[in-house]
């Protein structure tokens, strides 16, 4: 599904500050959805958490520099890292030219649909959000 040009794969599910999560077997990826990469152009840094860490519930797990900002990654559940991709750490940008494939860091922890927006939601929530800033924007 899109939101204007912006694409939101249907089997992930997204949170407001621009991170898709997908479930599968029992862990969680997690990434920056093409809208995210696209207001985050030019990833200079990245921290990644330590394997095996524990994260408490809206604690900060990934934090990522841009030209422009400090943008940081917490999750609305309790998570333990299980794996982080290795090659953010020579080039954080790779996230800028394959959000949906490049996946930042997979945790454990007690997911819930509850907790974050399906893609028909978020489809409706980033559709306001862009309609408004271009608004914004056009006013200038």
């Amino acid at each position: 599904m899109k939101a204007y040009e912006f694409e939101f794969p249907d089997d992930l599910y997204y949170m407001k500050n621009h991170v898709w999560l997908k479930p599968e077997n029992g862990q969680v990826s997690i990434g920056i959805t093409e809208l995210g990469q696209s207001l985050s152009k030019g990833i200079v840094h990245i921290d990644l958490p330590e394997v095996g860490e524990s994260i408490k519930k809206g604690d900060m797990i990934v934090a990522y520099e841009t030209i422009k900002a400090v943008s940081q990654i917490s999750l609305p559940f309790d998570s333990k890292v299980i794996s982080v991709n290795e090659k953010l750490w020579d080039d954080p940008n790779i996230i800028n030219s394959d959000p949906y494939g490049e996946w930042i860091v997979k945790v454990n922890g007690k997911f819930s649909a509850n907790l974050v927006m399906k893609v028909e939601e978020a489809i409706e929530y980033y559709t306001k959000l862009i309609a408004k800033e271009r608004e914004r924007y056009a006013d200038n």
